[in-house]
Order: C-alpha cells, then sequence, then structure tokens
C-alpha cells in the first residue's frame, strides 16, 4: 500500500517525459524509485502514521464525562485501525469486578447544559480457569448496575456475563455536575468480571 501510495506521489512530482537513465527532460535532478525517494517516502509516510495515531490513541476515550474520584477505571480509548484489520475496539471505560466485589464510581460532567442524555451500553465478560482439566470457561457472572445524582438513580439494570449489552439510557438533572456509577455482583460465582462502559458519554 505504502508503495502505490509512494508511487504515485513520484509519478505527480516527475511530470515529463522520461530519458534514459531515469532523467526528467527538462529537468537536472534524476529520482530513483527503488532507492533514497523511496525510502523517505516511506519514512515520511510512517511519520505521519505515527502522529495520526498519537491524536486517535491519547484522545479522550469519552464524550462529556470524565472520571472524578472513586474506582479508577481503564480508560479504553480510540485505537487506530484499518477496515482489513476488523473492528475498531470501541472506546469507553471498563473495571474488574471479583467475586461478591462492588465497584464505585464518581464522573464529572464536561458541559452540563449542551450534553444531556446518556449512552452507551454495559458489557460484562467473565471466565474461569478450571484448573483441573486446565481450561477457562465462561462464567455466567451477575452485575447490579445504578447511575445516581444525589443518591437518586437516574438509570439501572442488570447485566449477565454472555447475555449481550444493556443499553444505557436516562437523563440527568440539567444542572447536576456530579455523577455516581455503583455496580454490585449479585451472583456467588468465584470467578472474575470485566464491567465494561462501551462508547460512554452524553449527548
Amino acid at each position: 500500500m505504502s508503495g502505490d501510495l509512494c508511487g504515485a506521489l513520484w509519478n505527480h512530482e516527475a511530470k515529463g517525459s522520461m530519458t534514459e537513465g531515469g532523467h526528467v527532460a527538462g529537468r537536472s535532478h534524476s529520482y530513483d524509485y527503488g532507492g533514497s525517494s523511496g525510502s523517505g517516502c516511506l519514512v515520511f509516510l510512517l511519520a505521519i502514521s505515527a502522529v495520526l495515531g498519537y491524536f486517535i490513541v491519547s484522545s479522550d476515550p469519552t464524550d462529556g464525562l470524565d472520571y472524578a474520584s472513586g474506582d479508577a477505571p481503564v480508560e479504553m480509548k480510540r485505537a487506530l485501525c484499518y477496515s482489513d484489520s476488523g473492528p475498531c475496539p470501541p472506546p469507553g471505560f471498563k473495571w474488574t469486578v471479583p467475586a461478591s466485589g462492588v465497584i464505585r464510581t464518581r464522573f464529572e460532567r464536561e458541559d452540563i447544559h449542551d450534553r444531556t442524555k446518556l449512552r452507551g451500553w454495559f458489557r460484562l465478560d467473565a471466565r474461569l480457569f478450571i484448573e483441573e482439566q486446565q481450561e477457562v470457561r465462561d462464567c455466567p457472572a451477575v452485575v447490579d448496575w445504578s447511575l445516581l445524582v444525589d443518591g437518586k438513580a437516574i438509570a439501572q439494570g442488570t447485566v449477565t456475563a454472555g447475555s449481550g449489552d444493556h443499553e444505557v439510557t436516562g437523563t440527568p438533572p440539567r444542572d447536576a455536575r456530579f455523577m455516581r456509577l455503583t455496580a454490585r455482583r449479585t451472583d456467588s460465582l468465584p470467578c472474575r468480571g470485566t464491567f465494561q462502559w462501551i462508547s460512554a458519554g452524553l449527548d
């Protein structure tokens, strides 16, 4: 792919008729696509990709929400990917929830006037390692979750590992600056779960 692009750039620059030896009529310099010019073009393309990757990967994974206090989530940031490499990983937050565990995370809204509706999906993944068989099996862990403002739930539900995502809907009070997420394991299974808020944020 980079070779085709470099070739296109080379052909764009090397307008005019080619003479024997790789010289362009009317110009004093020569082109060597397979040598330093091609290498320079490839380095340039890699540098551009690195810059784009930095801004995409380091960008805020959510819109309208910032972590404030409590159990800190892992930020799932936007990733630089290409259509032929499969779906791009979605941004959001994730937490590890052990057996009988609970997470409590406080978020701050970035703009309390323009972004007013919750969005995204909650997902729960859980696996259990069976030592006797030396294999990993799905674990149907269960989490009850709620989003609260001033102690009052504005959205709540239950998500079970392996049963699909649970859409997050709700509208915080207009002047509410902070919001708390609580997620509690309600099963007694000995597996660890990964609780995710996919595409977390406010619209």
